[in-house]
């Protein structure tokens, strides 16, 4: 093999070897891949939970499902390459597909747990109100001394899905015979073009009117006059000429 055949080749080797490193980088900062969303709302990736108290949190996210709240819930036993709240951001971007969608994630190595809703404004609960029920079923976790981590999980699972099907309920009672945004906005455009019809019917009638009275010639005629007679003759002085004539309308 020549020198510039090896040069080449060992350039070659270079370029492809720094390209693997490239990719891999890349791969580490976007951080493993993100599971599929579980059709019950629950994914216990540490197996913290027992046989029992898992089917304890699935009865109560289904629970807070049944009343509206898209509920779902993430359990690490160690997150590595990025935080807690990086890997809940990628997970709310996988799995919650709405506005009535919560995401609770939970890392066991490290005692934290965070929430994120699909937005911070939600259509059915403030950030305040949401921020309140997480806290509250954090506190009534962490007062729970001497318990397993799949207690304290199980705990704020149990707290958190009564007090949000409780708040998406009071907001249905609240707006019961309220008119939503979108019906307002159809009710607003459907009265909008039947103005606008009105108004361009009652144009359209107008400028018929005026070309036809422009078109059709206006008969004028002289005042009908009583006069007495005059010598005692039958028409002396009696008789009214009328005269008719043509005229096009000048107003």
């Amino acid at each position: 093999m020549s020198c510039g055949r090896s040069a080449r080749w060992v350039v070659g080797r270079g370029l492809l070897a720094l390209w693997f490193m490239l990719a891999a980088a890349g791969a580490s900062a976007q951080g493993p891949p993100v599971p599929a969303s579980p059709p019950d709302g629950l994914h216990d990736d540490s197996r913290v939970l027992s046989a029992p108290q898992r089917a304890a949190a699935v009865r109560a996210v289904a629970s807070a499902r049944a009343a509206g709240v898209d509920l779902y819930v993430a359990i690490y036993g160690f997150i590595m390459g990025e935080t807690i709240e990086n890997r809940a951001e990628r997970l709310k971007e996988a799995w919650c597909p709405n506005g009535a969608s919560l995401l609770v994630v939970a890392d066991i190595s490290t005692n934290q747990c965070t929430y994120l809703s699909h937005v911070s404004e939600t259509e059915w609960l403030s950030t305040t109100e949401l921020q309140r029920i997480f806290t509250e079923s954090s506190a009534i976790a962490a007062a729970t001394e001497g318990t397993e981590s799949g207690d304290k999980i199980l705990s704020v699972i149990e707290n958190l899905a009564p007090r949000l099907s409780a708040a998406m309920e009071k907001h249905r009672e609240l707006t019961r015979y309220r008119i939503s945004p979108r019906a307002w906005r159809v009710f607003t455009a459907v009265a909008l073009a039947a103005l606008a019809l009105l108004l361009l019917s009652a144009l359209a009638r107008w400028c018929f009117h005026r070309l036809r009275r422009a078109a059709t010639p206006v008969p004028a005629y002289f005042p009908t006059v009583a006069v007495g007679e005059r010598f005692g003759a039958a028409f002396g002085g009696g008789v009214i000429a009328e005269v008719s004539f043509g005229t096009q309308d000048q107003s």
